[in-house]
């Protein structure tokens, strides 16, 4: 076990912790919220910058971020309290403590994916070896298995973000040019 593993280790513990405090459903609801907040924000951000620039007579591409934050807003705010309804019934049927539990392996299984992310991203700028030598990877417990995970799931992920660009695209993107 070296410093990389400690890192790892150290982290999937506060990610269990975490994930245990919050309890599934509110894990996935601001994991799911973030994503979709930007999904849908990327898409209507173009019609609520057009919405503004009718309200206050003015233009300029910062209307345009100022759409996507309040689309992002809007979306995470949403899906946050559709997950606190969702964890309240839970609660009134006696489930809260399956669904900290579960929150805890959620927060463990993010933290996997994040990792495996940044370590794809490290091949990728760092293809040379130098901030993290092939010794210290390959003496890792955790470097190599999670060096295989983002690969594993990318299509996957692929797949479902074109079904829900194509679900919330009826008329195709309002990104201005």
């Amino acid at each position: 076990m070296n410093i990389i593993d400690i890192v790892i280790l150290i982290s999937l513990i506060i990610a269990a912790i975490s994930g245990f405090m919050k309890g599934l459903i509110l894990s996935v609801a601001s994991f799911v919220g973030f994503f979709l907040g930007i999904i849908v924000s990327f898409r209507f951000a173009g019609s609520v910058q057009q919405i503004l620039m009718d309200l206050t007579g003015s233009e300029g591409r910062y209307l345009y971020f100022i759409g996507f934050l309040i689309c992002f807003v809007l979306v995470t705010l949403v899906v946050h309290f559709i997950g606190k309804a969702i964890e309240k019934a839970v609660e009134l049927v006696a489930l809260g403590f399956l669904n900290r539990l579960t929150g805890a392996a959620f927060g463990v299984l993010k933290s996997l994916l994040v990792f495996s992310a940044l370590i794809y991203a490290l091949a990728y700028i760092d293809p040379d070896k130098r901030l993290i030598t092939l010794e210290q990877q390959e003496s890792s417990f955790f470097y190599q298995p999670l060096e295989k995970i983002l690969p594993s799931v990318l299509p996957f992920i692929r797949h479902h973000l074109e079904e829900i660009d194509e679900a919330i695209t009826p008329g195709g993107n309002t990104r201005p040019a």
